[in-house]
């Protein structure tokens, strides 16, 4: 990748190239986070972020002085928050920084002189805060005329481009040039770039070349997450971020109507993301208790990270619209008490909580796990019913097993009995149930057996294919997501039209970051690899110093031709031909029976089934399986190896040693114990 001089020089002056910490597993373990836009509108009377007056600053450099970086970094802190996103640019692309780039594509006036991001991130770096910057990547349609045709986006027709005059190359020249300008300058001391969605349809795609995107950014500091406004498709970015700005389930105040998701959700509680509303009038919708609790909610279902973003404006002028220091000050002391089972910690994999989940649904309540899988926090947010003090919860989904149980508040000993029919907990005399969360923390024996400890661990890898002309996503989890029928695939030949020409991934490798070291007992990888793979550990991301456990051999000649792929029920069968055979790899498939093959649910209410007719070596066959179960025919058996107690590593890679065809794994499945 050719960087533009000032960007060059910008990076010779940077004092280190990688991420100082890794980006994807710190917002993998972070359940609790804020979302502020502050947002330049370009005068005085536009609709955005204003001062406790309801005013804008005349000037966007009078705007940029404005803001109060320690101010917002204190508030963070006494919120108790993990992290926060903050806006590096939006509305006509004013970015919150002295910009080059704007300068040099003709757009000086879109540059502010004050370093406004670096400030916040040394104030919240001061705090132990971590910070994220959401970035628009097609928000051309808020650029005045001039400005669009400077950029290639053509003109004005809502929220797309004039397609007649648009420049697709142009346009992607110019925001990429902006992504490598910002993180140049601070990717080093971020966890991570939100991306917004831009259309309701979810067809960015058309605007945005995203897999050259992702490697502006990946190729500067990899293991950055970058997380997409999710409208069904996270394109080539890592994870999507299920937003809501008073609508869906979140136009309702009560917290029971709120889901739970694997993905991160933000949500405004406030008047919208920016500070709109003159102080003086209250402007939170919702109460305190039913945030924490939901907050508890989404740590027990977010397996991808970053759990829950609560969203308001700060003024310029810095404070915060009437309600909100008080709300999130109030939040924060719920969480304070309990925060080592609600930060800095994993979604449970021994008690998961499904996607979709609201509070009405619970039992008894949600898990999470310290990120070393020593302790297992138990969330009581349904108590036993008729005051009872005892709760018994189903046996652990990964098998293991518990000798030590206290309250987290208090520490004083729960009772706690384990054996087939489950996990049996007993309150200590005089205690009783809060009302809001019990949290009771139980201790992970030391005979308890070892775990897949990759799962749903940050997962790094050389390729993914880009998005389909439907909008598919290139989901970085799906080789550590516990299901085996999604999938990781590496680039193969073939491009999206209108994107940049790349050639194939003849050489691809992923890799999984355990987060610490542990000592690893058998990997299992699940896929259509072929001969000629190589499994190996290493202390250090970069792989510079490593050793190669086992390397895959040639299973013989295989041929896997298919016929015809349907899905659905009875006459309600949709042709998913050509998924089925883009799913085929190295003689193998590993196909899963689910909606996503036909695009849709070809019959609404009614188990479905796949049904592959198929010719393996030369004999047909046919394989039926039910909705929801995986289909595997030919090479497409898990590769296990067995390894020696003294295997001791942080991070595991799977990588092609010769130039072959494209990887793809379903699971990659490390299973041990952390030191």
């Amino acid at each position: 990748m050719k960087l533009p001089y000032f960007l060059t020089s910008l990076l010779l002056a940077t004092s280190v190239l990688h991420a100082q910490t890794n980006g994807m597993a710190e917002y993998q373990k972070s359940k609790y986070g804020f979302f502020v836009h502050f947002v330049w509108g370009g005068g005085p009377g536009t609709q955005f972020t204003k001062d406790r007056e309801g005013k804008q600053p005349a000037t966007f450099d009078e705007f940029a002085a404005s803001f109060d970086a320690k101010g917002l970094a204190n508030d963070l802190d006494r919120w108790g928050v993990e992290y926060v996103i903050l806006t590096a640019w939006h509305y006509n692309i004013n970015p919150l920084f002295p910009s080059a780039t704007m300068k040099k594509w003709g757009m000086a006036d879109h540059a502010c002189k004050r370093d406004l991001l670096g400030d916040v991130i040394a104030a919240c770096k001061a705090k132990g805060i971590k910070v994220m910057f959401y970035t628009h990547p097609r928000d051309g349609h808020d650029l005045q005329p001039k400005d669009q045709l400077k950029t290639g986006w053509g003109g004005p027709n809502n929220t797309d481009p004039k397609w007649e005059n648009f420049d697709r190359k142009k346009w992607n020249d110019f925001t990429n040039e902006l992504y490598q300008e910002l993180v140049a300058r601070y990717g080093k001391d971020l966890i991570g770039i939100y991306s917004d969605e831009g259309s309701g349809a979810g067809d960015s795609y058309k605007v945005v070349d995203y897999p050259r995107l992702r490697r502006t950014v990946k190729d500067l500091q990899p293991d950055l997450i970058m997380v997409q406004n999710w409208y069904g498709t996270s394109y080539s970015l890592d994870t999507g971020c299920k937003e809501y700005h008073h609508w869906g389930e979140f136009a309702n105040t009560d917290a029971n109507a709120w889901p739970a998701y694997r993905m991160s959700v933000a949500t405004c509680f406030a008047t919208t993301w920016w500070s709109a509303v003159p102080a003086g009038k209250n402007t939170v919708v919702f109460k305190p208790d039913d945030m924490f609790r939901y907050t508890v909610l989404q740590a027990g279902a977010n397996h991808e990270g970053g759990g829950t973003q609560w969203a308001a404006g700060n003024y310029a002028g810095g404070g915060w619209e009437t309600g909100v220091d008080e709300t999130m000050t109030q939040l924060g002391s719920y969480i304070k008490p309990i925060a080592a089972s609600t930060k800095n910690v994993f979604a449970s994999t021994s008690w998961p909580t499904a996607a979709g989940t609201k509070l009405p649904d619970l039992k008894w309540g949600v898990a999470t796990r310290a990120t070393d899988d020593s302790i297992e926090y138990l969330h009581v947010l349904t108590p036993p019913a008729g005051g009872a003090k005892s709760l018994t919860l189903p046996p652990p989904a990964d098998g293991k097993r518990f000798d030590k149980a206290v309250l987290l508040v208090g520490k004083r000993a729960v009772t706690i009995q384990q054996d087939e029919a489950g996990v049996h907990l007993q309150l200590p005399a005089g205690e009783n149930w809060d009302k809001l969360d019990t949290v009771i923390a139980l201790k992970t024996a030391a005979d308890s057996p070892p775990v897949n400890i990759a799962l749903w661990k940050a997962f790094r890898a050389s390729s993914f294919p880009d998005p389909t002309a439907a909008g598919g996503s290139a989901f970085a989890f799906h080789a550590v997501d516990g299901n085996p029928g999604t999938a990781w695939s590496s680039r193969p030949d073939g491009i999206t039209p209108g994107n940049a020409p790349v050639p194939a991934d003849t050489m691809p490798w992923c890799q999984v970051d355990l987060g610490k070291p542990a000592k690893l007992a058998r990997i299992e990888v699940l896929g259509s690899l072929g001969a000629d793979v190589a499994v190996s550990v290493s202390s250090d991301p970069g792989f510079t110093k490593s050793k190669i456990l086992a390397t895959s051999q040639a299973a013989g000649p295989v041929t896997l031709e298919i016929r015809k792929a349907t899905y659905g029920k009875g006459d309600k069968m949709a042709d998913v031909t050509a998924k089925v055979r883009q799913a085929v790899v190295c003689g193998g498939l590993a196909v899963k029976a689910e909606n996503a093959l036909s695009g849709g649910d070809p019959a609404p209410d009614a188990p479905k089934e796949l049904r592959v007719e198929f010719t393996l070596n030369g004999k047909d066959d046919a394989m039926t399986v039910a909705e929801n179960d995986l289909l595997s025919i030919g090479n497409a058996g898990p590769w296990v190896i067995e390894l020696s107690n003294e295997t001791t590593a942080r991070f595991v890679r799977l990588a092609r040693t010769k130039p072959g065809p494209p990887l793809r794994v379903n699971e990659f499945r490390v299973i041990g114990k952390f030191e």
